[in-house]
């Protein structure tokens, strides 16, 4: 009887979540950058072994909110939607974007567009 019990909690859980998806995220992008602003502001009055705990906590919920991030482009007539992020080593980064020195974020849009020949 309890499994059909979780069993039947993971299906409704699970159910709710599909049909609030968008709410979910839009929820998170309004609260990870108020967490984010919160710690850097008690961060320094935390003991060490909190403040470590609370940096993972930080960089998680940043690692979620890339996760839940969604880039639409078109690929041979084809629409794509993206919605994962990971980091890369420097040398997988393509020379022509590499060689610009890029020090804070910059739109590459029309070079990515030009070299792979995707319509962003």
């Amino acid at each position: 009887m309890i499994p059909l019990l979780i069993g039947l909690g993971v299906l409704i859980g699970g159910a709710l979540i599909v049909a609030n998806w968008d709410e979910i995220v839009d929820w998170l992008h309004d609260f990870i950058p108020k967490l984010k602003a919160a710690w850097k502001k008690v961060r320094d009055s935390i003991p060490h072994g909190a403040r470590i705990f609370g940096d993972l906590v930080v960089e998680g919920a940043e690692r979620l909110m890339k996760i839940a991030h969604k880039l639409y482009y078109k690929e041979d007539e084809q629409w794509i939607e993206e919605t994962t992020t990971r980091k890369i080593p420097e040398s997988e980064v393509p020379p022509f974007i590499r060689n610009k020195g890029i020090k804070k974020e910059t739109d590459i849009t029309e070079e990515m567009e030009e070299e792979l020949g995707l319509e962003i």
